[in-house]
Formats: structure tokens, sequence, C-alpha cells
């Protein structure tokens, strides 16, 4: 490498010799100490590079040997200087770019933040800027180590952060804890009780006493599992003793879903007028270009942004931004009942899976529509296999005993 860079900087010239003997003229400059390398032979020549300086003695060797020497290219500093001499401004504005990339080349530029989910990027970013670490900032000031220590201080749901710094562009990639499962107060007297109507399909009690069993309908509010247990029943009274009851319920539950979809509405159609604006944004201020008058009375806005980058690690603070605007009007259309239908099954689709927990087993879906006025109204019931189970706390009166074996002798309700 050190070897190649030291040729370009004196200069070297790639030369085709041929002629009556090509070996004694290679054998004889060699002998004279005129430095040869890459020699490459062919049935009629041979091509080589050679320094400038030994150039001018290969005259007397190629006329010793009737070989004659034709350039094929001249090649180093010296013949670039030479090209551009009268060109002192190309050449300086040329140095000025190589010096001005450089200078950029130490700062950040962007900055890609991965692996978060419940904290915010702009959150996490609006931090790392309190301490030096922001697009723009200095890469020799920004501590990496002392970085992710005071994230990791800071952001209690991170278990893991790692800052890697390439070129001009900061990866923050981030690794949140795992959430722990709600703390259940189990010193907390409480009964199990449905959330929902529905019919019980399973039941796996963990403490406390089942008042219901499987195929048994339930309706919201009904006690399930009791955390009242009878521990002595004679003639003088009864002792009851509570537990905080537990259990999982399982029940299939019918859910209404009710809405409407108009018959009438407005369709949109592309005129194909267009109009954009070009603007270019230099680290935080935005410089228009072009903008022109928008005139469109309706029309969507599509944006396009191109940041600069010299490689896939070397961004540059420059952005390129299209704004597309483009007109459309607005044409009145009316469904026929089949397509209304369509669409009310496609709506009824996407609340399913916006507004059911994943974990809640779909068993069955139907609708029904009705035509009033310039709507179908539909009426859905989605049926669901899902936990119907919930705690709630029990009023403790003076014949109860606790799981502690303490006697609470005044009425106290539990909230």
């Amino acid at each position: 490498m050190f070897l190649r860079l030291w040729n370009y900087m004196r200069g070297y010239v790639i030369i085709k010799v041929w002629g009556f003997s090509v070996e004694r003229f290679v054998n004889l400059a060699v002998h004279k100490g005129i430095l040869i390398w890459d020699m490459s032979y062919t049935e009629n020549f041979v091509t080589m590079k050679v320094s400038v300086k030994g150039f001018k003695m290969l005259k007397s060797c190629a006329k010793k040997t009737k070989c004659k020497i034709k350039i094929v290219n001249k090649m180093g500093y010296p013949f670039v200087a030479h090209r551009y001499r009268k060109r002192k401004m190309f050449v300086f504005g040329f140095l000025f770019f190589i010096f001005f990339l450089y200078f950029l080349s130490s700062f950040i530029w962007l900055i890609e933040v991965e692996g978060n989910e419940r904290v915010q990027t702009d959150q996490i970013l609006q931090f790392c800027k309190g301490d030096g670490f922001y697009v723009g900032s200095l890469k020799f000031k920004v501590n990496n180590k002392e970085l992710e220590e005071t994230l990791l201080e800071n952001f209690k749901d991170f278990s893991w952060v790692n800052i890697e710094i390439k070129g001009t562009k900061a990866k923050l990639e981030i690794k949140e804890i795992i959430p722990k499962a709600p703390l259940i107060d189990r010193k907390t007297p409480c009964d199990v009780i449905a959330k929902y109507d529905g019919i019980i399909t399973s039941i796996v009690t963990s403490s406390g006493t089942p008042l219901v069993k499987q195929k048994d309908v339930v309706q919201k509010g009904d006690v399930l599992v009791s955390g009242q247990i009878v521990i002595k029943e004679d003639e003088t009274g009864v002792v009851k003793q509570y537990t905080h009851a537990d259990a999982e319920v399982m029940a299939k539950v019918w859910n209404e879903i009710e809405y409407a979809v108009p018959m009438t509405y407005d369709e949109k159609v592309f005129t194909g007028n267009t109009k954009k604006d070009y603007s270019l944004i230099f680290l935080d201020k935005n410089i228009n270009l072009y903008k022109p008058s928008i005139s469109f009375a309706n029309y969507d806005k599509m944006i396009n942004k191109n940041q600069l980058c010299v490689s896939g690690n070397f961004a540059l603070p420059i952005s390129f931004v299209t704004e597309e605007y483009k007109e459309f009007t607005k044409e009145p259309k009316t469904r026929n009942p089949e397509e209304a239908n369509v669409l009310a099954e496609t709506i009824l689709d996407n609340r399913i899976k916006r507004e059911f927990d994943k974990n809640i087993e779909i068993k069955d879906k139907s609708m029904e529509t009705v035509v009033e006025n310039e709507n179908v109204r539909v009426h859905a019931i989605v049926t669901t296999n899902e936990r119907i189970d919930e705690n709630i706390a029990v009023p403790i009166t003076n014949d109860v005993i606790l799981e502690d074996g303490t006697n609470d002798d005044k009425p106290n309700t539990l909230q």
C-alpha cells in the first residue's frame, strides 16, 4: 500500500515495448538500475510500468537493442498537477471539498434507535441530547460506555443498551425488561366473580370454594369461586374462614357489536394534476427551493424525504424533501346491498383484530343487516372463549377467621 502511494506521488508511466530483442532490452534496463514492475508479456510486445526518471534512461536501451517504446498512459500526481496547472480554482475547490467532507465526518448526522417498545424514541433522544448525544454532536465528545450506563440508570424499563458509531451514523440498540406480572395480595380475602355473561367451558380453582361447574350459565357479577370456607358449624353457630380465592375460569361469551354502513359515499377520482414542492434541510434549517401555489380544492399530499449519504455509514446533514400534491374530485356513489354487506364484513374483521386481545379465541361470528334510510344497520355477534374471572374484595364480619388465625370483632368491608 505504501509503495503504491509512493509511486503515485512520484509519478510513473505505463509503456509498451516491442522490437528485435525485448528480453535484451529488459536485461539492459535492469543492469542500469532502472526500476521496472508489473510486466506482462504478449506475443508481439511487453507492457510494463516505469518511473518518470527511469523512462528517460530507456532511450539508450531501446537504441542499442533496436526496440521501440510507446507510452500507453501517464499516472501519478505530477501529471494530474500538470494537467490542472491553469485551473487553480478547480484544484482549490476540490481540496476544499475533501477537507469539508473530512470535517463533516467528525460529527454524528444520523441516529437510529432500535428495540424500544414502551419508551418513545423522542423521549430517548431528548434525554440523550442533555448528555451531549444528538444529531450534530462531535463524535469524540460522546462517551459510549458512560451514556449507556446513564440510560440504564434513568430508564428502568431498559435491561441492555449498546451505542455503536460508524462513520457519521450512530445506532442505539435497546432491550427492554420483560414486564413483571402484577403482584397479588394473597392476604386480602376475596371472591372470584364473573366479568361477563357466558357459559362456563372450564374452571381450574387454586384456592377457595367453587360454586359453578362446566356448562353452567352465569351472569356478570355472579360469584364463581367463594373465598368463604366453613370450618365449624354446630348448634352454637357457624364459624367461617376467609381466603384469597383464585381460579382460572374460561367461558363462551357472546359479544354484540353494532355499527352502520352508509349507502352513499364520495369516491376520490384523481384528475392527474400534480404539483411538487422542493426543499432542502441543512442541519435543522428548512430551505425552500421551489414552492408553487396550491389552488386545488381537494388533494392528497405525499412527502418523500431522502438524506444525502456518501456511503451506508456516512450520512451527511443534508436532506432533500419533495412534497407532491395530487388533485382529486369527489364523485358521489351509491352502494348496492351486496357491496354494503361485503364492506360491513370487512369492518367487522378489522374491529375484531383491533378490539379483541390476541389471546382470546374467536369461536364464531355472525352478522345481520337491515337497511334503514340511507344506511345499512349492522348487528354482529362475535362468540369467543375467554377468561371471565375477576377478583373482588369481600366484607369480613365478626364470625370470620382470617387465614392467619386472627378474628375481626368489628365488621369491616375491604375495598
